[in-house]
């Protein structure tokens, strides 16, 4: 299971290692609160398109074979939908960003998605499967990275970081948008408390998320 972002009434934004599992894309689901949710609204896809840059990542998943390097920064990818999404469902697509809308280190921002909380004490809930959001804060990379990801530390509320099932959901400066980023995986640094997420830029990588939605 992964996170996504409506970007058109046809495409949703998500994680390139979201898609590159030997096993297919099965079913995109929206308004829905918890995994399995039977009151949500239901798509399927149509196709997937990785972004160039993560393609060798990605071949090597689909082949199980040992990933060489972490191509976070093109983590991304578009799942195209079967038919169109009625918005007057209240279904609501995000917006993509400027070239110029790269955050600050400092930058206070918003995570959303379905994975694990280690700090939820209801075990049913623990375990992901549940949408949430958390508050966390940009910062510089201190580390090599592939791509020119963004950097992200939690918030004031220790321990709000993405998790498992989190992959792919939107970096966000406020609940409306738009996208900055789609969550690539978690790094762990000696002289740092908590991981370091790298987020792929959604700024960077736009004229392929804009030709293929």
């Amino acid at each position: 299971m992964c996170t996504g972002s409506l970007v058109s009434t046809r495409a949703v934004l998500t994680a390139g290692h979201c898609v590159c599992s030997p096993l297919p894309v099965v079913r995109v689901s929206f308004l829905t609160l918890r995994n399995g949710d039977q009151q949500g609204i239901h798509h399927q896809p149509s196709g997937v398109v990785v972004a160039p840059g993560y393609m060798p990542s990605c071949m090597s998943a689909r082949q199980r074979r040992p990933i060489q390097q972490t191509l976070s920064g093109f983590d991304i990818a578009i799942v195209s939908l079967a038919q169109l999404v009625n918005l007057q469902t209240g279904i609501r697509v995000l917006s993509l960003p400027q070239p110029t809308d790269i955050p600050r280190p400092g930058t206070p921002v918003f995570i959303v998605g379905y994975g694990r909380d280690d700090n939820d004490r209801d075990p049913q809930r623990k375990n992901g499967g549940i949408l949430k959001k958390g508050r966390a804060t940009i910062m510089e990379c201190r580390h090599a990275t592939n791509g020119d990801p963004i950097c992200v530390k939690s918030g004031q509320n220790f321990g709000q970081l993405p998790a498992p099932g989190d992959s792919g959901g939107p970096l966000l400066p406020s609940p409306q948008g738009p996208v900055l980023g789609v969550v690539s995986h978690g790094v762990t640094l000696p002289n740092l408390p908590d991981i370091i997420v790298e987020y792929a830029s959604v700024a960077r990588m736009l004229d392929f998320v804009r030709s293929n939605i």
